[in-house]
């Protein structure tokens, strides 16, 4: 039956997914899936080779494969877990993407690359790990996987994505789903030397202004016109470098005084520029982990994000609200943050004019 529109005309029907796309997915789904089954033997003769390797130590696994902020914000859990497993063998799963987050940090023995959530309940249900702190929450599937992850210890808890900020920080959270007490360390980020000698070929100017204006959510967004109105106003105001740090540029300025390094940086120079600034001004993303991790001053912009109004997703430093500016108009998502709210924040951190 032909559905009408309120003005009486005809209606469209919906269109659904054509022959090529269904049979694209599904080419792609069992592709996938052979490519799983072949990764998880892989790496369960790997872990094996381990296993024989340690002798008697035990093979713990630290699980939290993404997202950026996560890993960032839940580095005490490394810290914690060497303190309770002294002579432990201890990896870190995480994404491909993601693993210079874990690779240099001293209380790990090594990382294990996860294709996707659909192998990690295949690892899990082999019994290759001695112990395991799991710090997922249960349900997050693969796309193409019909595997259904779960985490018993978070499901204990009533740990779900419908409440998870209503309970605390991301590390706050996530330890106890690992079965953890509720930790609260300040996080810390492990940067090689051959990294900063990158960051130093670069010739940053002493103490710029560091930015970061897009997320992996748009929710978290604030208006790229705002940013833009922003800088100009910086530029205007004082004499401080402006850098912008991020996968894509936002800031369309051309001065002298700003410079893009939007998508030209890896995750450990990203966090060794932010290291570098006087001042960090972005949305709730990655980033501003590093910012916290880094011990730099920032002002945030946060909104609603779903059913989440008063949420403050960083521990230590930042949750001790030391070094830092909250910016929320509660109820409203972060894109309705008012311009001059950011500016007052900024005047208020960097004084008067520098300008003469």
């Amino acid at each position: 039956m032909t559905g009408i529109n309120i003005n009486g005309s005809p209606k469209e029907p919906d269109k659904g997914p054509t022959f090529r796309e269904v049979w694209s997915y599904r080419y792609d789904k069992i592709n996938h899936i052979l490519e799983r089954y072949r990764s998880f033997a892989a790496k369960y003769r790997q872990l094996k080779r381990i296993k024989k390797s340690i002798g008697n130590r035990p093979l713990v696994a630290i699980i939290l494969s993404e997202q950026m902020g996560d890993i960032i914000a839940c580095e005490p859990v490394a810290r914690e877990v060497r303190q309770r497993h002294p002579d432990g063998y201890i990896i870190w799963v995480v994404r491909e993407a993601f693993v210079d987050l874990v690779k240099y940090n001293p209380n790990l023995d090594g990382y294990l690359i996860e294709k996707c959530p659909g192998e990690r309940v295949q690892l899990l249900q082999s019994g290759i790990y001695d112990k395991v702190y799991n710090l997922h929450i249960s349900h997050r599937k693969c796309k193409y996987c019909p595997d259904d992850p779960i985490n018993p210890t978070a499901d204990q808890i009533g740990l779900t994505f419908d409440n998870y900020y209503h309970r605390g920080d991301l590390l706050y959270i996530f330890s106890q789903a690992a079965g953890l007490p509720a930790l609260t360390a300040d996080p810390k980020m492990y940067i090689p030397d051959s990294v900063r000698e990158r960051v130093q070929s670069l010739a940053i100017p002493s103490g710029p202004i560091v930015i970061h204006c897009q997320s992996s959510h748009v929710l978290r967004d604030w208006p790229a016109d705002n940013w833009n109105r922003l800088v100009k106003w910086l530029i205007a105001t004082y004499p401080y470098p402006i850098i912008e740090v991020g996968l894509t540029p936002t800031v369309a300025e051309q001065h002298p005084q700003f410079r893009s390094l939007c998508g030209q940086l890896s995750l450990l120079e990203t966090a060794d520029v932010i290291r570098q600034a006087r001042l960090f001004i972005g949305i709730d993303s990655g980033p501003a982990h590093m910012a916290n991790a880094m011990n730099t001053d920032a002002i945030l912009l946060l909104g609603k994000l779903y059913d989440f109004v008063d949420y403050l997703p960083y521990s230590g430093r930042y949750k001790r609200g030391e070094g830092i500016t909250i910016l929320n108009d509660f109820g409203h998502p972060c894109a309705e943050l008012p311009y001059e709210w950011v500016q007052e924040a900024v005047q208020k951190q960097l004084g008067a004019s520098k300008l003469v």
